[in-house]
Order: structure tokens, then sequence, then C-alpha cells
């Protein structure tokens, strides 16, 4: 079935990348971060993009050298062992419930826009749309990223350069004590806030085995998009406090900010073609990208085999079918996406330990393909970038958990180890396989 789905170019891989990381919380979260740290959240959010690409480091190197069915999934089993394949998929699978997020965050701008439409109604529906679409297979989906990421880069980046003309007086001077408003301390806090949306494109690792010439390309696309976010983050972060004073922004949204200087008929557009295409790129991608780990662990024996059923297009049906159900169940429900989120902080904290434990032992493993990499460099200095992966990923990951009260850590141990446990017990009574491709 696979042989049937055509190769991913370059051009794709780098659509699919960004439209997975620019998400409507770029729109939202810039005035957290100007809360925090003043008019300079615009330095936070460059200095956090920089941050994330030293976070992703393991996976740019790592499928330089090798081509593994499911991403992280492939990652960590063919590096730290098959053991790990449970812990992963079962994570990975928990992770389907992100995609209520976007669908409950779509639902909230369109009734902002149409106050007279069923906002469930109208979040259901563009959703459905979606999951159809990915049901025709990842070309179809491509396609559809291919055309509105573009649409996407080019509305936020028109917006910021509109407010580049309408800059309030003493917006860049440094000197200004609203400029860092709580010190080095603030400004480090709105970095590691902002971070949270600075590494999803390494996702794209997920298509690794459906892209042309995936060695070069996976990690080529991934920092082609570091590039891209470095620009438009630092231009929305500067945007979004430019025109306003600091005390209408810090907090707000950069709606706030575009609802004051556009036309109504503008303001619109920028609502359609800025939070709403990046949460449509966002629910487009995420499909496929939260299926493909999962289907990697199905395929090797983790889970039950109906999951990875096929239809003609080469689109699995089944997985797709209930991503779509779970997406639904939160603006249907009333259900917390956050609560859930914030019950699997440890779970995920130790999936990213295992990234970068990869990240350390696979020129070792490997030692043959990675001398062949084009990525390939003396090993004395891919260990410097692999412990700087490491400080950053284990800052992220005490900022995520520190915060989390009894009850919430509590819960969070037990998903660990009912994760661990499950993988122990499936581990001894299935036969585990290697597969090449998924």
């Amino acid at each position: 079935m696979e042989n049937n789905i055509s190769k991913l170019t370059l051009s794709q891989l780098v659509w699919l990348a960004t439209g997975q990381v620019v998400g409507a919380g770029v729109v939202t979260i810039v005035g957290a971060a100007l809360g925090v740290t003043g008019y300079s959240a615009w330095f936070a959010y460059s200095a956090a993009v920089v941050m994330g690409l030293a976070r992703i480091f393991p996976q740019i190197f790592f499928f330089s050298t090798e081509v593994v069915p499911g991403g992280i999934y492939g990652m960590v089993t063919r590096t730290c062992g098959r053991q790990y394949g449970g812990m992963i998929t079962i994570s990975s699978l928990v992770n389907w419930m992100a995609r209520g997020t976007a669908v409950l965050s779509i639902g909230n701008y369109l009734a902002a826009m149409y106050p007279s439409q069923n906002r469930i109604v109208m979040a259901i529906a563009v959703w459905g749309v979606l999951t159809l679409a990915n049901l025709f297979g990842v070309d179809v989906m491509a396609k559809i990223q291919s055309f509105a990421t573009p649409c996407l880069l080019i509305c936020l980046f028109t917006f910021s350069a509109v407010c580049c003309f309408q800059i309030q007086p003493g917006y860049l001077d440094f000197d200004s004590p609203k400029m860092f408003t709580n010190g080095l301390m603030g400004w480090l806090s709105a970095v590691v806030l902002l971070n949270y949306s600075t590494n999803g494109h390494s996702l794209v690792a997920n298509f690794a085995p459906r892209a042309e010439n995936p060695k070069r390309n996976i990690p080529l696309a991934m920092l082609i998009t570091t590039g891209i976010i470095f620009l438009l983050y630092t231009a929305v972060g500067f945007a979004s406090g430019a025109v306003l004073p600091l005390e209408k922004t810090a907090n707000g949204t950069m709606t706030d900010t575009a609802r004051a200087i556009l036309p109504t008929f503008l303001y619109y557009m920028f609502m359609f073609g800025g939070p709403i295409f990046a949460l449509l790129t966002t629910m487009n991608s995420g499909i496929m990208n939260s299926a493909l780990p999962v289907l990697a662990g199905v395929k090797e024996g983790w889970l039950p085999k109906f999951l990875a059923k096929q239809n003609r297009f080469g689109a699995y049906w089944v997985a797709i079918i209930i991503i779509f159900v779970i997406g639904c169940l939160p603006i249907c429900t009333g259900m917390s996406v956050k609560q859930i989120t914030n019950s699997t902080l440890i779970l995920s904290g130790f999936q990213n330990a295992l990234i970068i434990m990869s990240g350390f032992i696979f020129p070792i493993k490997f030692a043959e393909n990675w001398k062949r990499s084009w990525l390939h460099m003396p090993n004395s200095v891919y260990y410097v970038l692999m412990f700087i992966s490491g400080c950053a990923q284990a800052y992220i990951i005490y900022k995520s958990v520190i915060d989390l009260n009894m009850q919430l850590a509590v819960i969070n141990v037990c998903v660990l180890a009912a994760a661990v446990i499950y993988g122990i017990i499936r581990m001894r009574t299935t036969k585990i396989t290697e597969t090449d491709f998924v």
C-alpha cells in the first residue's frame, strides 16, 4: 500500500513543518510575554527560537543519518532499545488528545467572528473537512498545507510590516523601564514561555519514510523552518507591542492591535489569514503527525493491529477516525484539554529525555552511517551541541514540572507508571518485531 503513495518534496516538507509549528498560540502568547518582560518580548521570541533549535538538535542529526518509522518512536527504539517502544507508543497515543485544543480554539475564533452561529457546529465542520482530506492520503493533506501555510505567512508578515509604520515613541528605547519590566529573570521567563511554540517542526521527521531523499530533506526542512519562524516570530513579537501602549497589549492578543489599526474588512482578512489559518495548518498536519508514531508502534506489536488499517489511498482510516472523535470530545463535553496535558507532563518529559539519550548514543551505534551524513562533524563538536541541547531540554522539563501541585504530580507519576508497566507486560507477552517503514 505504501508504495502507491507519492513522495513528499522538500518544499512540501517545509510547509508541513512550518504549518505545524506556527499555531494560533503565536497570536495570543506574545501578549503574555509582553506582560512578563515588556517591550523586549520580541527579543525574547528570537532567543526562544534559538533555544527551540537547540532542543531539536538530536532529531536534526539523527535523521540526517537514519530513516526510521514513526519519527521519535523509531529514533528511540533503534538507539535506546525496543523496550522503550511501549512507553513511546502510549505517550504518543495520549497526545491524540492535543488535537482537541485546536478544535476548541477554532470554535472560539469563529464564534467571535460569527456570534450568531453555533460554535460547536462550526468547529466540528472545519475539523470534519480536514479529517476527510486526510482520509484521501498524505498527498492531499500536503497539498492543502502547501497552499494554507504560505497564505498564513504572508498575512502575518504583512500585518507586522503595517505595524512597523505606526511604532509608538520610545518603543525601541532599551533604557526605558517598559523594555525589561521584570529584569533579566522576567526576560528569561518570557523566553521559556515562548519556547513552547518553537520546536513543533521537529515532527516533520514522522514523514521521513515518505519523503524524497529523506536524509537530506528532513533535517533541511527543520533548519529552513527554523529560519522562517525566527523571522516570523521576531516580526510578530515586535508588531504586537509596537503600536498600542503596554497597558493595553500586556496579557492581551495580537487581535487587539489588529482591531485597533485595521479597517473592518482588513481585520476580518487578518483573522482568517492569521489565527484561523494558523489553526487550520496545525490541525491539518497534526492528524498524521499524531498518528504516525503510534502506528509505528502498532506495526511492531505494541497495540492491536486494527489501528493500522489503510484504505485505497494509503490513509490509516481507523486511526484518523479515532483522532477525529477524540478531537471533538473537548468542545462537545466541556472537557479540559489543559488538565489532560498537565497530567502527562512527566511522561512527556521522560520521552524528551530519551530523545536526548538517543542523540548521545546514535553516533556510536551508527558510526559508519554518521560519517556519511551531510551534517557530519567531529564528535567533540557534536557532543558539545548535544550537551547544550540536553541543558535546554532539562530546563524546559524542570519548568514544566516544578509548578505541578501534589494532585497533578501524583497523577503524572501514575500515568508514567502505567505506560512503563504496559510496555513491560506487552514486551513479555507479545512478539515485538522491527519494521522498516510505516
